[in-house]
């Protein structure tokens, strides 16, 4: 069997890296030593490692740049796309019914030929296993409308049929079962829906603790007694940095809150620097870019801190979810239950996280709170080109979000949130309230590595039993092997629901306003 593992680019990043690690648990499982595999990728290469290819002595491993391929800015050339991504195959030697082609992030809307050029190798007799990491119906309305407007014009309703297409060789792979959800509901045949979870080992033998926290008070000035929360994260919008600013806020100085890189994506880089600019007004013991340059590198940081943080409001998979437990620290701030679910189900404990940082509705204002997160949805529906609920409807889906006079944090625009924390600088019955309305977060700055040692290593036990590369590599190969043998047709079948995908998403109990 060959397998062609197609991406935009191969730069440092998420699904870069699972790449690598699904290449290592292919690696690890016995008899793969005839599977030949091919990397397609738009031209960008710099995260790859150099001599990954030397490491991997049970497959053979090619990197191969494909004109086309990578982020796009134009108009379909699904013609011209499938014909270079065919022409590459067959030079490795790759004949279509012995191959499959997996894809990641087919649909996610950065370059719009890709669809129509796996329509059309479909159409060659080449098998694929789809995998979505990200969604553009995830409140990504800018990649959607790329799509929409690119595919499907005169008809948004077909654009589904276009991304999700159905035939024998072409199956689905997710990362969690919330999107396996989303995709049964769509209509996606259940014996060609596969629950891929990104494999996940140890980053690395750790230094020396104390040797990391010499480092950490040199080059961070973080004294040698405070206790360090490492947030190991990009700051984008998404991860929630007003709320990191928030923990800090409310540790009352016992604890330090390293951040490790900055964003590349220059559309982030506003709301970073807003960030920044405002931690160092209220002077919050956080350190950005901890990470960076000027930093500590990445087994230092982990070896300097007590905890690791997360206030991320939404992930793909949620990496540090499993992580942090392979490095013996615990895991506090935010849970993501859509994503979590699985972990806990894997019998991984996450009782340090809460889903929902509770603020006082007053802090904002009721109805300035109603009015930002109205428009925002509205907003949203509009850009995604659908119509929007009358304003008694959203009046009573709001009603749900604000209990008892409360809000998720979470669910503030960054302008808001940036209020309720200069609100709470000022003024300490209102962090008094915000802990009052949070106990974990008060718990946490009181908690101990050692008096979590038991659910640590249980986690850790089972991080490894259901999320190591040789299982990940098992299962890979199991899907492969059915991917491959599946009946070849040149017939594609639309999505019995494919509207479906959409409103699973575009739900406003679902809507982070940080991340428009």
């Amino acid at each position: 069997m060959n397998l062609a593992i197609l991406h935009y680019h191969l730069q440092s990043g998420g699904v870069t890296q699972v790449i690598v690690n699904h290449l290592w648990s292919l690696n690890a499982v016995g008899g793969s030593s005839n599977l030949r595999i091919a990397v397609l990728h738009g031209g960008r290469a710099d995260g790859w490692p150099a001599d990954l290819a030397e490491q991997l002595p049970g497959i053979e491993v090619s990197l191969h740049a494909i004109q086309g391929l990578g982020y796009d800015t134009g108009a379909p050339a699904a013609a011209q796309l499938a014909g270079a991504i065919s022409r590459t195959l067959k030079g490795c030697g790759f004949a279509a019914d012995e191959t499959v082609i997996h894809v990641h992030n087919h649909a996610l809307g950065k370059n719009v030929s890709l669809p129509g050029a796996l329509h059309e190798l479909a159409g060659d007799g080449f098998a694929q296993l789809l995998q979505t990491h990200d969604f553009a119906e995830d409140f990504r309305p800018v990649n959607y409308q790329r799509l929409s407007s690119a595919l499907a014009p005169d008809q948004p309703e077909a654009l589904p049929a276009i991304l999700y297409p159905q035939a024998n060789a072409i199956h689905y792979a997710v990362l969690n079962g919330r999107d396996q959800s989303v995709l049964r509901r769509a209509g996606v045949v259940q014996d060609h829906l596969h629950l891929l979870p990104n494999p996940i080992s140890a980053p690395g033998q750790l230094p020396a603790r104390q040797q990391a926290r010499d480092r950490l008070r040199e080059m961070l000035s973080v004294p040698t007694g405070q206790r360090y929360f490492l947030y190991p994260v990009r700051c984008i919008r998404r991860k929630n940095i007003g709320e990191t600013l928030l923990w800090s806020l409310l540790s009352e100085g016992r604890a330090t809150i390293g951040l490790t890189l900055a964003p590349t994506n220059p559309v982030e880089l506003p709301s970073y620097e807003r960030w920044k600019r405002l931690s160092a007004e209220l002077q919050l013991d956080c350190r950005f870019e901890a990470g960076g340059p000027d930093g500590l590198g990445f087994l230092e940081n982990l070896a300097a801190a007590d905890a690791m943080l997360t206030t991320s409001v939404a992930e793909g998979f949620g990496m540090v979810f499993l992580e942090t437990w392979l490095v013996g620290r615990p895991l506090v701030g935010r849970d993501l239950p859509e994503i979590t679910s699985d972990f806990v189900t894997a019998g991984i404990c996450l009782n340090q996280l809460a889903p929902r940082l509770w603020v006082p509705l007053q802090m904002v204002g009721e109805a300035a709170f109603r009015a930002q997160l109205m428009d925002a949805y509205r907003r949203v529906c509009t850009d995604f080109g659908q119509s929007f609920p009358g304003s008694a409807v959203l009046a009573g889906l709001v009603d749900r979000i604000i209990p008892e006079g409360k809000v998720d944090f979470a669910m503030l625009a960054s302008s808001q949130q940036a209020e309720v924390v200069r609100l709470a600088h000022g003024q300490a019955e209102h962090r008094e309230t915000i802990r009052q309305l949070n106990p974990r977060i008060a718990d946490s700055f009181a908690l101990e590595s050692e008096a979590m040692a038991g659910t640590i290593a249980e986690n850790a036990a089972a991080v490894g039993q259901h999320f190591s590369a040789a299982s990940c590599g098992r299962h890979l190969m199991d899907i492969y092997e059915r991917v491959v043998s599946s009946q070849r047709s040149d017939t594609l079948q639309p999505l019995s629901e494919g509207s479906a995908v959409l409103d699973s998403f575009l739900d406003i109990t679902r809507l982070n306003p940080i991340r428009l």
